[in-house]
């Protein structure tokens, strides 16, 4: 087997397992995506039942308020974390007038 052949297998071989590895944690974070997304509704749900029952208890509405402030700190979080697509200065197939 020529050297050539040699490195091309090694590297090869060293891009598949990274690429598995990339996959699965691709994987567990798509899981864990859904396992959050399936709580706000579940939260989501739990605010328009406590808001239609006006008469409900002071401390399921404080229990309600706390989850409320700690979702809008997470929305907060993404929302300062993800690039803002307004903001970009390139843009693509379109002629600037200047």
């Amino acid at each position: 087997m020529d050297t050539t052949q040699l490195l091309l297998t090694v590297v090869l071989s060293v891009t598949t397992v990274l690429m598995i590895v990339v996959g699965l944690q691709l994987t567990f974070v798509l899981k864990e995506l859904r396992k959050t997304i399936r709580k706000i509704g579940v939260f989501v749900d739990e605010i328009e039942e406590v808001e239609s029952n006006k008469e409900a208890s002071s401390q399921k509405k404080q229990q309600v308020h706390h989850k409320k402030m700690a979702l809008h700190s997470i929305l907060d979080k993404i929302r300062v974390l993800s690039p803002n697509l307004s903001l970009k200065t390139k843009r693509f197939f379109i002629k600037d007038k200047t």
